[in-house]
């Protein structure tokens, strides 16, 4: 899958980029990578109001070439479904002010949705579940029977393209969410950390 680079120079643009799309679920982007139309991409989204680069899988809808006397950069729309969609839909919140990433954590949750397995500590039995956003500090647990809060469980997550999966410490910090209860991850020395870090990243790109 080939990745595309679009950055905005503010939040207004990528906001305004959203409405020019003119269609929903889709996204007006500007770049000189061609695409084709029912093409899957990669695509690298970044303006000033985030801390770092979103990355969201897209299908090409449609591109054009830059035409210099119309004043039109090179560009296109590509459209996203699901949980990808998910993605913008954040984005936009953030460019409209509507979350402020430095305000109350460290780590910026980013939006995912990426089926899990968690057993409480001292127990041999799993439970399934999933996490709909995460970050190296802690992620949002959905399951229908949710701990207790200050209790801790151990959630496994499968990294894409590996066969082992990373289990990793929490404890429940937040049990008001009407989504799911929010966790707090127990580093285990900057190994583990390292290695939480690679697979938020692969989960964000896959």
């Amino acid at each position: 899958m080939r990745k595309i680079r679009c950055h905005y120079p503010s939040a207004d643009s990528f906001s305004e980029a959203l409405k020019a799309a003119g269609e929903p679920n889709a996204l007006t982007v500007f770049t000189t990578d061609s695409f084709d139309p029912g093409e899957e991409v990669l695509l690298e989204v970044y303006f000033p109001a985030l801390p770092g680069k979103m990355m969201v899988r897209a299908i090409g809808q449609n591109w054009h070439s830059a035409r210099p006397r119309l004043r039109v950069r090179a560009g296109g729309v590509l459209r996203c479904t699901g949980t990808e969609w998910g993605k913008l839909e954040f984005l936009e919140k953030v460019g409209l002010g509507r979350i402020n990433l430095t305000a109350r954590r460290r780590h910026v949750r980013i939006p995912v949705m990426v089926e899990v397995r968690w057993r409480r500590q001292g127990s041999t039995e799993f439970g399934m579940a999933a996490l709909s956003e995460i970050s190296e500090g802690g992620a949002l647990l959905l399951t229908n029977e949710p701990p207790e809060g200050d209790e801790e469980v151990i959630v496994e997550i499968m990294p894409p393209g590996s066969e082992r999966p990373l289990e990793v410490l929490a404890t429940v910090r937040n049990i008001s969410n009407p989504d799911g209860v929010g966790l707090e991850f127990v580093a285990r020395g900057m190994g583990g950390v390292h290695r939480l870090r690679e697979v938020i990243r692969r989960l964000v790109e896959q």
